[in-house]
């Protein structure tokens, strides 16, 4: 009975004590790639009619977490997104509709071995849009806005330092009073834009 305490005793001292994947001070970069399917309503101001689309895309981001509780990671992202378009049926002519987005981020990590880092958490920050319509009503638009998301994020160590993550999350936008012109008539306008929907992707990180 006592061995069996005792080899007891020291399983749980060594498990203690065993390396985790995240713990306060630990530094944590990554790059990832998404994709992003959204739904937007849009509306103009002049005339106040709206209209819903889908939208989907192709995101780059590169971020920083740091352990500011061993549970607790707070930090920054930035992220490019590149707007999936096709060429205008009129004008014969292929938009260009791209956003760059500076976000912060908080992340509760609830399961934390040596190997695997299990969190959940939301960014939220600015995005700006730029979007070179060329088609029969708008020639371009831009401005910026809110972003906002809520993530599910495994992260896999093959080592102590290096690893790759998954990342599932929803995501809104709201861009408010968009600056636009109409491509007939040469008239400034306004324009918002809101919606949003699911993001999937993975990247690679590093810790130290």
């Amino acid at each position: 009975m006592k061995k069996i305490i005792l080899i007891a005793s020291v399983f749980i001292v060594v498990n203690l004590n065993a390396q985790k994947s995240f713990e306060k001070k630990t530094n944590v970069i990554g790059f990832g790639l998404d994709l992003g399917v959204y739904n937007y309503v849009s509306t103009i101001g002049s005339s106040n009619s709206a209209s819903t689309s889908n939208a989907a895309n192709k995101m780059l981001s590169l971020q920083y977490e740091r352990g500011i509780l061993n549970w607790l990671g707070f930090g920054a992202k930035v992220q490019l997104s590149d707007y999936f378009t096709e060429k205008d049926a009129i004008t014969g002519a292929k938009p260009s509709v791209k956003a760059i987005d500076a976000i912060v981020l908080v992340n509760v990590h609830f399961i934390r071995s040596k190997h695997v880092d299990m969190l959940a958490g939301f960014n939220v920050g600015y995005s700006h849009l730029n979007w070179e319509a060329k088609d029969a009503n708008i020639s371009s638009a831009n401005g910026g806005g809110m972003a906002l998301d809520f993530h599910i994020q495994p992260r896999f160590y093959f080592g102590n330092h290096v690893g790759m993550f998954i990342n599932l999350a929803y995501v809104n936008y709201n861009y408010q009073n968009m600056d636009f012109t109409n491509t007939t008539s040469k008239v400034n306008d306004i324009l918002d834009l809101q919606g949003g929907g699911v993001n999937f992707g993975f990247g690679l990180q590093g810790k130290f």
